[in-house]
C-alpha cells in the first residue's frame, strides 16, 4: 500500500528516539518519517499540526472503540490525539494522550491502563519529522488488542500524517 502513502517512509525501528529505551517485551513499535517544508515547526508545534485534524471518520471509530474495549478493562479517554494548543508542555493533554517528555527535537507523550503502556513520539530531524509509536503489551488481552487493530493503525497513522502533508501544515 505504498502506493497510497508514496511520501510517508516506514522506518525500522528507529534508535534515535528515546523510545528505545522504554520498549519492554513484548511490544509493538513502528515509526513512520516525513519531509517537512515547515522546519521552522518545533516537535510540539509539528504533533499538533498532525493530530489536531483528525478525519471524521477516525473519530467514529475511535468512539466505537472505545466502547468495546471499555468492557474489556482498558482505561478510556478522549477519543483522539487533538492537542489542546500548538505548543505543549509536560503534563499537557494531547487527548488521551499526556505529555510526559520536551526536548528540542522530540516530544514525548504516553498512556497507560492494566493491558498496555502507549508511547508517541515526533521527533525533528533536519528537514524530516519522524513520527513513531511503542506499545508495551502487559496482558494477554492487551496482545490481543494490538494485534487486531493493526490493519486499523496502519492506515489511520498513514492518512492523518498524508493529511498534514497534503494541507501544508507540516
Amino acid at each position: 500500500m505504498s502506493w497510497l502513502f508514496p511520501n510517508i517512509h516506514t522506518l525500522k525501528e528507529p534508535l534515535s528516539d528515546r523510545l528505545a529505551n522504554k520498549a519492554q517485551a513484548p511490544y509493538f513499535r513502528d515509526a513512520l518519517s516525513v519531509r517537512t517544508e515547515k522546519t521552522m515547526l518545533t516537535p510540539s508545534q509539528l504533533q499538533h499540526s498532525i493530530f489536531a485534524y483528525m478525519p471524521a471518520w477516525v473519530t467514529v471509530l475511535m468512539r466505537i472503540r472505545n466502547k468495546i474495549v471499555k468492557l474489556f478493562g482498558f482505561t478510556v479517554g478522549a477519543d483522539n490525539l487533538r492537542p489542546t494548543r500548538d505548543e505543549l508542555n509536560i503534563g499537557d493533554k494531547a487527548g488521551f494522550l499526556t505529555i510526559t517528555e520536551k526536548y528540542e527535537d522530540e516530544i514525548i507523550s504516553y498512556s497507560e491502563d492494566r493491558h498496555m503502556s502507549f508511547y508517541l513520539s515526533v521527533l525533528k530531524q533536519s528537514d524530516r519529522v519522524i513520527i513513531s509509536s511503542l506499545v508495551n503489551q502487559k496482558t494477554f488481552i492487551g496482545r490481543l488488542y494490538v494485534n487486531s487493530i493493526l490493519p486499523f493503525h496502519y492506515i489511520i497513522a498513514r492518512t492523518v500524517i498524508n493529511n498534514a502533508m497534503k494541507d501544508n501544515r507540516i
